[in-house]
């Protein structure tokens, strides 16, 4: 019968949560916030479709070149080790 009532004064004792816990709640917190605020669709942030940029915008790089069907064939020799 004593060492179920000195098990019981011992949980009673000790602090629910510890400095560290704290801690973690207020991560949390701050990290569901700053997701909520960064995916919030109706902030003044957010863009529009004027600001996508079209095909005719995009530098002469970004374009597709044309193929040369014989850089394909040698592509295809280098890769089987047929130089």
């Amino acid at each position: 019968m004593e060492s179920n009532r000195s098990k019981t004064i011992a949980r009673s004792k000790g602090a629910a949560l510890n400095w560290v816990d704290y801690l973690v709640l207020a991560a949390s917190i701050l990290t569901f916030l700053a997701v909520v605020a960064s995916n919030n669709p109706h902030t003044a942030r957010a863009e529009g479709r004027s600001t996508l940029i079209t095909a005719a915008e995009l530098p002469e790089q970004a374009r597709q070149v044309p193929i040369d069907p014989a850089l394909i064939g040698a592509r295809i020799r280098l890769a089987n080790g047929q130089l």
